[in-house]
């Protein structure tokens, strides 16, 4: 989450000093798929979910939901690579004064954990290695944290750390850095990487008073890719940014396209590219098109999703299976057509789930739901496929048809331009063997 020079009083010293006792997230890793794994409609999977302040765990369809907390306002849970585990943020924007702490809880319900108050974490700062039970945690500075452990302090700043992705084996990371407000506004953010425990180095300076939002690795680990935010700006972001692609063994930097800075909307296919969802503009009802782009050479094609549609949302897999949302493109002039919510529900109503092969195009792709559908994610076997639909959480698997998982809470997610964020109110462990 880039933090914007106004939000720097919220980001106090990382203290990481721990709370509680016993042993305790993912959302999808930025730019990795799992490993494989076995997923079936009636198969094992879990849901984290949250309902009026309250983390649950779901393990079969409806029910019964296990609550995990109690009274500390959870959000934007994330699951342990091996499921063991769920990290949370606590705490609530709407307090007088905002204060979050980071929590982390066992599956089994046991074993709650909580950072001390003061620690500067806001939601969304954390993330699981794809590997291994570590939780790296950053803002004013960057930490690895193990549950039930002590925190290992992994690297200091003079400013903030805004954006975090790990490597896709979890051997490295890589991170971005604000400078401190006295600096602005002439201040650029710096990018680093570190790979197998060793030093950080420094691999781009953004231009003269610039910002970079780190999206993610290639999905061959080579590579980074982010966006360029020219003068720190909220409101260019909201436009648009150019995404940017970087080897790591050094070459020149290369440019993909323009794209709105929602890491869930740039995807690997599965294989050595992208998916990515292209266009300018702060809209998500028009000038949207998925693209398929090779970081290495930096070039993209567009894929046929349907004509007079916009195309968002996307999902890809190592099979060639490709999911995405499509919906009316209601043209840019239709600010009138959605000037309130219940216009823009009316339009999201046009919203419907399609998976189609190697992106061949819509008139050979299977239409999986229609109306109100969002953040489809395949299962890492890509036999499986979640999606939102209409405040519940759904499992569709070819052959099998749809299935009900959840409920969803009627929570406050909406983006008035269309954009949806579900990772404030659940996640998905789609499934897997766990560790004694």
């Amino acid at each position: 989450m880039r933090k914007r020079p106004w939000l720097l009083g919220l980001c106090a010293l990382l203290l990481l000093a721990v709370s509680g006792c016993g042993r305790p997230a993912a959302a999808k890793p930025h730019g990795v798929l799992p490993s494989a794994r076995k997923t079936t409609p009636g198969g094992s999977w879990e849901l984290a979910i949250v309902r009026q302040g309250n983390l649950y765990l779901v393990t079969k369809p409806g029910g019964p939901e296990i609550r995990l907390t109690r009274g500390l306002s959870a959000s934007h849970p994330l699951f342990s690579p091996d499921g063991r585990y769920i990290a949370f943020m606590s705490g609530s924007a709407t307090a007088p004064s905002p204060q979050y702490r980071l929590g982390i809880v066992g599956t089994n319900g046991k074993g709650l954990e909580l950072l001390k108050p003061g620690t500067g974490v806001l939601p969304g700062d954390y993330a699981w290695s794809p590997t291994q039970d570590t939780l790296a945690v950053w803002g004013q500075g960057l930490a690895l944290l193990h549950p039930g452990g002590s925190p290992t302090i992994a690297a200091g700043t003079k400013g903030i750390i805004g954006t975090f992705a790990w490597a896709p084996g979890g051997q490295g990371y890589a991170y971005t850095v604000m400078p401190p407000a006295k600096d602005f506004p002439g201040a650029s953010d710096t990018l680093w990487a570190v790979s197998s425990g060793k030093t950080p180095h420094l691999l781009a300076t953004a231009p003269t008073a610039s910002g970079l939002e780190l999206q993610g690795y290639w999905p061959s680990g080579q590579g980074l890719l982010y966006w360029i935010d020219p003068l720190h700006s909220a409101s260019l972001a909201a436009d648009g940014l150019g995404l940017e692609s970087l080897p790591l063994g050094g070459g020149a930097q290369r440019s993909l396209a323009t794209t709105l800075p929602y890491p869930s909307w740039v995807q690997p296919d599965g294989r050595e590219s992208i998916l990515l969802v292209a266009g300018p503009g702060r809209q998500t009802w028009t000038e949207k098109a998925l693209e398929r782009c090779d970081p290495v050479s930096g070039t993209c094609s567009v894929l046929q999703t349907g004509a007079g549609q916009v195309a968002l949302d996307p999902a890809g897999t190592s099979s060639g299976w490709i999911a995405w949302v499509g919906a009316k493109d209601l043209g840019r002039s239709a600010w009138s057509e959605v000037s309130s919510l219940a216009s823009l529900d009316r339009w999201e109503r046009t919203r419907a789930l399609y998976v189609g092969f190697d992106g061949k195009g819509a008139s050979q792709a299977t239409l999986v739901a229609k109306g109100s559908v969002f953040d489809p994610e395949f299962s890492p076997d890509g036999q499986s496929l979640l999606y939102v639909q209409a405040g519940a959480i759904r499992l569709w698997r070819s052959g099998h048809g749809s299935l009900l998982l959840a409920k969803l809470p009627a929570a406050a997610v909406l983006d008035y331009y269309g954009y949806r964020d579900y990772g404030q109110v659940f996640a998905w462990y789609p499934g897997a063997p766990r560790q004694p």
